[in-house]
């Protein structure tokens, strides 16, 4: 039977429609961003969880669906229950897809966060930076004359083409500066974090997710490349929809009774 994921972003609802296979690292079933999915969603199979705001198109049906995930409820190992639950089930989704070595998930959204597994199993810490469109914005409403400009892949917000600059080269016009100054510092912040961790041996894969992962992933590829050597070697995955995916994997262990590894 297929299964509705919904996670509560804060900019977005984020929704999934799979089944237990469709957990793994394949494509779900479908998947939709805005205020509700085109497929009929069966309360009685839903699993959500929330990290931002309720939208009242929400609010409205939340009598007949069960109650959110959260933290306290993930099965990841000392894992604070004042983490974001997003980041509780990124971590520990990738960790049930890795090759059995810990994970650093990269979730690009509105902040850009990064969490640490061990390859036991359990919450090692991580950061928390503005993303993309956080930073640009902050650019422009904090300085008399730099553009509005977002992340090229933001829905309903004014957007400036970017041309990112050839290896070597840097921007010659200020939007392309702007973009292209913050994807490389956070790409840096990531690769500086993947070194870190990579050579104090705690992880071997790193996964990327969220909306603004595909913007970030070439600028990563080429800083690893150029990098050292212990973090030349981890393993760099993309799935969007690793959160989803994570709550879709929760609710098949409920059916067999409760939140379990």
């Amino acid at each position: 039977m297929a299964v509705t994921a919904l996670l509560v972003g804060n900019s977005r609802l984020h929704w999934g429609l799979g089944t237990p296979q469709s957990s793994g690292p394949g494509p779900l079933l479908q998947h939709w961003d805005g205020d509700w999915p085109p497929w009929q969603v069966q309360p009685a199979t839903m699993r959500w969880a929330a990290v931002g705001l309720i939208p009242p198109s929400v609010e409205t049906r939340l009598g007949s669906w069960p109650p959110p995930v959260e933290t306290c409820q993930m099965p990841l190992a000392n894992c604070p229950a004042h983490v974001g639950v997003d980041r509780a089930l990124g971590g520990w989704q990738a960790f049930g897809c890795s090759a059995g070595g810990g994970v650093l998930v990269v979730d690009a959204g509105t902040a850009l966060t990064m969490t640490a597994v061990t390859s036991n199993g359990s919450f090692a810490g991580g950061r928390i930076l503005p993303g993309v469109a956080l930073q640009l914005e902050s650019l422009h409403q904090r300085t008399a004359s730099l553009p509005c400009v977002v992340s090229p892949q933001a829905r309903a917000w004014p957007t400036l083409p970017w041309n990112p600059a050839k290896p070597g080269f840097l921007a010659t016009d200020t939007v392309n500066a702007m973009v292209d100054g913050v994807i490389h510092g956070l790409s840096a912040a990531v690769v500086n974090t993947m070194a870190a961790l990579a050579t104090a041996a705690v992880v071997r894969e790193c996964w990327l997710t969220g909306g603004d992962a595909p913007l970030l992933q070439e600028a990563i590829h080429t800083q690893l490349a150029a990098g050292q050597l212990a973090s030349r070697e981890l393993a760099l995955h993309h799935d969007p929809h690793l959160v989803l995916k994570g709550l879709l994997r929760l609710r098949t262990r409920t059916d067999g009774g409760g939140l379990d590894a």
